[in-house]
């Protein structure tokens, strides 16, 4: 029994540490999330591409275009780039867009994994204490009170950390998901307003 409960508070410690390695894990993900979709994201709105699109040529827009590193002028890049028809312009955007999703999405299946188990994971460390916290009791080894007491609160402090681990985490990913959306729908619309526009 005694070789028992040790072995349930060294259980509960490992998945404290285990959640502790998923927080930092999951800190460094929205840090570099953060770097990447500022690089990509910033810089041009959809009304300011709108507005060179009805105003510039499409040479103009071109050398525009290629100057912007950011997401919506790679769009026009591409766009430009793919021909007159408008199949073949919906295609590249297409593929743009495929291939650069992939890159923005990098790492936000983590921080979905992380928001989703880690408050799970928590509450095993929770089990796990609680389990030794009532085997300590039915012993009776030396201050079970105390030792009760203890492993109770360490039980809860598993609980605790894995939701400070999956809060942050679900709310980095509904919030980098949805600027993935926003950026994919305004790509789209600078696409077919390039095909309406017939910019060549």
């Amino acid at each position: 029994m005694a070789n028992w409960i040790q072995l349930m508070g060294w259980g509960a410690r490992a998945i404290m540490l285990v959640l502790l390695v998923l927080s930092v894990w999951s800190v460094a993900i929205m840090l570099d999330r953060r770097k990447v979709f500022r690089a990509e994201l910033a810089g041009t709105s959809f009304d300011e591409i709108k507005m060179r699109i009805e105003s510039s040529s499409g040479s103009n827009l071109k050398d525009w275009a290629d100057k912007n590193p950011s997401f919506l002028a790679g769009v026009i890049r591409v766009a430009l780039g793919a021909g007159t028809a408008s199949e073949s312009v919906d295609r590249a955007v297409q593929a743009y867009l495929t291939e650069r999703k992939l890159m923005l999405e990098k790492g936000l299946s983590l921080l979905a994994t992380f928001a989703a188990n880690s408050a799970f994971i928590g509450l095993l460390g929770t089990v796990m204490g609680i389990i030794q916290s009532f085997g300590i009791l039915s012993s009776q080894q030396g201050s079970a009170m105390n030792a009760v007491m203890f492993g109770l609160a360490e039980a809860l402090v598993t609980t605790a950390i894995g939701i400070f681990v999956a809060v942050p985490a679900a709310i980095a990913y509904n919030h980098y998901s949805q600027k993935l959306r926003n950026a994919t729908q305004e790509a789209g619309a600078v696409r077919d307003w390039l095909i309406s526009k017939a910019v060549r």
